[in-house]
């Protein structure tokens, strides 16, 4: 028997077979674009969701910092010894101790301007002014330990600059003690008070705070136990203006701990009491 024959298919067979296959095609097109824009679309779910974890992670840890850095600012506030010499406050207000200078113990501390400072200070300003040069800066010590005789020249001489302006006695002398320390009220009485400028710029300017010098010293003073003594924003504290080339010498661990408070010495002193 012969085997039965299948018929070929018609013309409108065929054409709706091929209608029947673009179509599964197209479907297949469509489904495959639908899952790539649910995988796209969780892929940056996923990305959204890790940038915000990452964020909140570091402000976490921005904040643990902060409260360590807070904690350890008032451990040092605490552990202050206000009756350590080298925190001996004297500005505006606050007058020399009875006795101070005659009991002072300088050395030079600059043999090129054979400036004085305390003893401890002096060799503590040579240690940084080694430490200056190994890194190729220059630091130059222009004035630091003043008789009160000496800071009574100073201030008379800058009163009369006043005056000759114009001022009356009076407003000459505010005017003087806001640029000169009063007489037995200056921390270059104590011999603690350091003006640091550079070989290259030895004025007593704001200019000073753009040199290679007070780059270093704003780095590395601290390390040595020195503070800049008149920072820019603390002038109505301090009652003198910003001075870039002050400095002053309170010893390295109480001067690490101005430095990390940010605060200038009277700041400083008020929190300890």
């Amino acid at each position: 028997m012969e085997p039965e024959r299948r018929q070929a298919p018609t013309a409108r067979q065929r054409a709706a077979a091929k209608r029947r296959r673009k179509q599964q095609i197209l479907r297949n097109r469509i489904l495959f674009a639908l899952v790539c824009l649910a995988l796209l679309g969780l892929l940056c779910l996923l990305i959204r969701s890790g940038v915000r974890l990452i964020q909140n992670l570091g402000k976490g840890e921005t904040g643990t910092s902060s409260s360590v850095s807070e904690s350890a600012g008032e451990d040092a506030v605490q552990a202050v010894d206000t009756t350590d010499w080298r925190l001996t406050l004297v500005n505006n207000n606050v007058p020399m101790p009875d006795g101070y200078e005659s009991s002072l113990t300088t050395k030079v501390a600059e043999e090129s301007t054979g400036k004085e400072l305390a003893s401890e200070a002096a060799d503590a300003y040579i240690a940084m002014k080694q430490a200056a040069a190994a890194d190729g800066v220059d630091l130059l010590l222009c004035s630091g330990y003043r008789t009160v005789e000496y800071q009574t020249n100073l201030f008379n001489n800058e009163k009369q600059e006043w005056l000759n302006k114009g001022l009356n006695e009076q407003e000459a002398y505010d005017k003087a003690k806001t640029v000169v320390a009063v007489p037995g009220y200056s921390e270059h009485n104590l011999g603690l008070a350091a003006d640091i400028v550079a070989p290259d710029h030895q004025n007593l300017d704001e200019a000073f705070e753009k040199t290679a010098a007070f780059t270093w010293l704003d780095a590395h003073a601290a390390e040595y136990g020195f503070i800049l003594r008149y920072p820019k924003d603390k002038q109505e504290i301090t009652g003198i203006i910003y001075e870039p080339w002050h400095y002053r010498y309170v010893g390295p661990e109480n001067a690490a701990a101005i430095k990390a408070g940010g605060q200038c010495l009277e700041e400083f002193l008020a929190a300890a009491a």
